[in-house]
């Protein structure tokens, strides 16, 4: 009994040891309570932040406007184009006599 109670403290320092060592490595694993309301407010703010840009996208409605716009368009510009190819010609059936009046001019023929 008395190798009992002389291997007591020891074996209560150790016992204490243990049990320090296992609340710390708790503490490491798990999030305190305060740690836990500051990342839920940042994560309330970023989902909140990412709500507010997917109301800001078009919906599918307003997406076909803009596709069929945009045929529109490009259908435009190829009008504009193929006018642009015609007023090239003509200006180039215009410029050669136009050139050769110039040169005519200039060399002082008569």
């Amino acid at each position: 009994m008395d190798t009992i109670f002389k291997l007591m403290p020891l074996v209560l320092t150790v016992v204490q040891l243990l049990l320090t060592w296992v609340i710390w490595s708790m503490r490491k694993e798990f999030i305190r309570r305060d740690e836990c309301i500051i990342c839920a407010t940042a994560l309330s703010k970023r989902v909140s932040d990412v709500e507010a840009g997917l109301d800001n996208l078009p919906t599918a409605e307003s997406w076909n406007k803009m596709q069929v716009s945009m045929e529109e368009v490009r259908g435009t510009n190829r009008v504009v184009l193929a006018k642009l190819e015609g007023q090239n010609e003509l200006l180039k059936r215009i410029e050669h006599p136009m050139q050769l009046l110039l040169e005519h001019q200039l060399r002082g023929d008569k």
